[in-house]
């Protein structure tokens, strides 16, 4: 086995133990939760959702503000549903997205770390998010088990589901149709 393959099989290796909560992720082996926490929204940021998710639990409790434009807000139960309703609905929302922590705190008490930061983003529509939020990582052994976010969801721009970008397309499939229906009967008056 060639190098590359062993380094392959290993990191597949590895993401299945953290799924499973076995191993947690290699930020982790130094600053113990918090790093499990830095080492999650880094992967994030970087745009490796896979890497994000795989710090969760599979049964992940996913808590976002409910009522207003928070990707993935409401409560997802699972990893899937983390991945379907606040990944996916965020990539279509944004052109880039993250949360930029400012602080950690670790509450050993509560098995869980802390963070205050910022949702910063730029919307596919033009809108801007840049909001002051904190989030509740709580673990269980060393898998996260349920992250809470609190935030002004007011503040961002609306989600842009499935169901809505298919509704987009179709208003601009209609709207080109119709402009240029109009350019050739104007063109047919013409001659």
């Amino acid at each position: 086995m060639t190098d590359s393959v062993k380094e392959q099989v290993g990191d597949l290796v590895t993401k299945a133990k953290r799924r499973v909560g076995i191993e947690q992720p290699s930020a982790a082996d130094e600053d113990g939760r918090v790093g499990v926490v830095r080492g999650a929204l880094r992967t994030f940021g970087e745009g490796d959702t896979d890497g994000f998710l795989d710090t969760l639990r599979e049964d992940v409790v996913w808590e976002g503000p409910a009522g207003g434009h928070f990707p993935g807000g409401g409560e997802q139960l699972g990893r899937d549903a983390v991945r379907t309703e606040f990944v996916e609905n965020a990539r279509r929302t944004f052109t880039n997205f993250g949360f930029k922590p400012e602080s950690y705190i670790e509450a050993e008490d509560a098995n869980a770390v802390v963070v205050m930061g910022r949702f910063e983003g730029e919307g596919v529509e033009g809108d801007r998010v840049d909001e002051p939020a904190v989030q509740v990582w709580e673990f269980q052994g060393s898998a996260v088990a349920r992250v809470r976010i609190f935030t002004d969801s007011a503040g961002f721009p609306r989600v842009i589901t499935e169901r809505l970008e298919k509704e987009l397309e179709e208003e601009e499939r209609e709207k080109k149709k119709e402009e240029k229906e109009k350019t050739e009967e104007s063109g047919d008056d013409g001659n």
